[in-house]
């Protein structure tokens, strides 16, 4: 039995998919000039391959005809070039009378094709038809093959626990070293998989293997706020586990976090304007963070503060700490500083977690982590999390001013990326009527021109008019403070779209109780921080009883020191393996490419003046 390469979105470079379609698109053997080499060498021979199985398939009969169409399918997914592999693909026709080792082959092709093109649901099809023989009853090699690609279309369906299985099966199928990349991705599935789809999974539960696999899960999710603790629990489940495929060889991103913890940073610098609402906002939730450590008993490093409220060049205070001898720095907090150490060519002198950003899709040197309360991440994700409710047309509503303005811009981009429409944008200034920007948006203004002008035609005794809003716009965008968004609501209501679902950013909500006032506020869906939302950190009472009173926004800032502290032994864990996430207190944290971590928010709805959270 022969054996299978699985190949999903490798796509090469557009130039050798037109290479190929120049080979498919000949309707018969013809004298062609020679290919140009493209890549290498072996592009001109896999690009001779495929059309010499492709003149054997024209001129055989079957089944012959169909092995080699399925050779140059083969070879042209190999090759990514996906379209016309599906076009080949076709022409093979009814495979039910086929040898089952050429319908084998075809599945697998169909799989491929069907996963490159994320088609989850179709791959799993043919990979699972009656025709065939049970998976168990092929070859190891082909074995290995099926089950990897069930795998990844399981994955790709969001079905996460049922393609930790068919790792689990692959198993004792593998050698050594593919055991251990094996295991590496059952755990890459297990860390991207929604915390809510591994608790539901227990009644799915079916082997010893895949019990100890999601034990592992629940233990370093659970106690990954605290590093000791962390390592303890990965300590106490091998010596439960003992019998497990990764007692004796844990995955490597949980094997790191070992090294990281023996190599931690002793020394750390806070560069920060700490006389200011920000740096002291900042420095309380990091401090809050370290103390609560030191309470618990855990090895803390020493921490030194280079206060820079009154340092017009903050960089200076960030040499002098490294000169002071610090092994990690969390600083600079303004944005031209933070764009100045971005455009440095060399690494960093020790590594940086720099509290806001430089600029977008710009490469960082070395050691260089970017974090703060992007705006963008809000934008994001209120419009994904409109998009997922259905709603297509959207109207957007911002105060005026240039901030405001960009925030504008980069929502109707990126919804227009998405592919949705924008119908109206408006904005409003600091006044109290907004009666004049709802009937904008609404078009309400230009239906009582309408009006006023039959009115003057018409005798007014015979005109009876109801102003009609336009109704192509199914939800608003909203970016508004409390009291703002307080008059904002209820004009909707008295200009007849009450019913026009509201998205709002974080700025909508003051983190207070007051239900009465928030009652204006009722079904804004809005996202915020986990921090202002709920109530299951301990660490959130014991800043509060320390640290005086705050609004929503200094909050805000207390949760990004919080998360300050708890990144800083896993920068380098993020950095080398994307995945991981860390739930933080004002999201979920993931790395980007470029050095920087981006939050994912908790979405929430006012419902009778309260701020309920909600499953995202």
């Amino acid at each position: 039995m022969p054996e299978f390469q699985t190949v999903h979105t490798r796509l090469r470079s557009a130039s050798l998919i037109c290479g190929l379609a120049a080979l498919l698109s000949c309707a018969s053997p013809s004298p062609q000039a020679p290919l140009a080499p493209v890549e290498s060498i072996e592009f001109g021979e896999q690009a001779n391959a495929i059309q010499n199985a492709l003149d054997l398939a024209r001129s055989s009969d079957s089944p012959e005809s169909a092995t080699y169409r399925l050779e140059a399918v083969e070879l042209m997914i190999e090759a990514g070039s996906v379209d016309e592999a599906q076009t080949i693909l076709e022409r093979i026709g009814d495979i039910s009378q086929l040898p089952e080792t050429t319908q084998i082959r075809y599945a697998v092709a169909v799989a491929n094709l069907a996963l490159a093109q994320e088609e989850p649901e179709v791959a799993l099809r043919a990979l699972q038809s009656s025709t065939l023989s049970p998976i168990n009853a092929q070859a190891p090699d082909l074995q290995i093959t099926l089950r990897e690609l069930r795998a990844e279309g399981f994955l790709q369906d969001g079905q996460f626990i049922a393609a930790v299985r068919e790792r689990i099966q692959l198993t004792p199928l593998l050698d050594n070293s593919r055991q251990t990349e094996n295991n590496d991705r059952i755990w890459e599935i297990l860390a991207s998989t929604p915390s809510g789809a591994l608790v539901s999974s227990n009644a799915a539960v079916d082997s010893y293997e895949l019990r100890g696999w999601l034990e592992l899960a629940r233990l370093v999710t659970s106690n990954q706020r605290d590093f000791q603790a962390q390592i303890s629990a990965i300590d106490q489940w091998r010596n439960t586990w003992t019998q497990h495929s990764a007692a004796s060889a844990l995955p490597a991103a949980v094997a790191r976090i070992y090294s990281i913890w023996e190599n931690r940073p002793q020394e750390i610098a806070l560069v920060l304007p700490v006389q200011e609402p920000v740096g002291k906002a900042i420095s309380e939730g990091f401090l809050s963070a370290y103390y609560e450590a030191l309470a618990n008993g855990r090895d803390v490093p020493q921490v030194r503060i280079y206060d820079t409220s009154y340092q017009p060049e903050p960089l200076v205070l960030y040499d002098q700490a490294v000169e002071d001898g610090a092994q990690l720095i969390i600083g600079p907090i303004l944005k031209d500083a933070v764009r100045r150490v971005q455009r440095s060519s060399r690494p960093m002198p020790v590594p940086t977690l720099a509290l806001n950003y430089g600029d977008p899709g710009n490469s960082s040197p070395q050691g260089l982590y970017q974090f703060g309360l992007a705006p963008e991440d809000e934008i994001v994700q209120a419009a994904d999390t409109a998009w997922a409710a259905g709603h297509r047309y959207a109207a957007v509503l911002t105060p005026s001013g240039g901030d405001y303005l960009r925030i504008q811009d980069s929502f109707v981009n990126y919804w227009q990326q998405l592919g949705g429409t924008i119908v109206s944008v408006d904005s409003y200034a600091d006044a109290r009527d907004y009666s004049p920007v709802i009937k904008r948006i609404f078009s309400i203004d230009a239906s009582e021109a309408r009006a006023a002008r039959i009115r003057n035609i018409i005798p007014r005794q015979n005109v009876e008019f109801t102003p009609r809003r336009r109704q192509d716009v199914d939800f608003i965008f909203l970016l508004a403070n409390p009291n703002e968004g307080r008059q904002i609501k209820p004009t909707l209501a008295f200009h007849f779209a009450d019913d026009v679902p509201v998205y709002a950013m974080p700025s909508i909500y003051d983190g207070g109780t007051n239900t009465a006032a928030n009652r204006d506020l009722n079904n804004i869906i809005f996202n915020d921080a986990p921090w202002i939302l709920e109530n299951d950190d301990p660490l959130k009472a014991d800043a509060s009883s320390t640290w005086s009173a705050a609004s929503g926004p200094i909050q805000r800032l207390r949760a990004m020191g919080v998360d300050a502290y708890r990144l800083y032994l896993r920068m380098e864990l993020m950095r080398e393996f994307p995945y991981t996430r860390l739930n933080g207190a004002t999201g979920e944290l993931h790395y980007e490419s470029d050095g920087s971590i981006h939050r994912k928010l908790r979405n929430a709805v006012f419902v009778n003046g309260i701020a309920n959270p909600l499953d995202n």
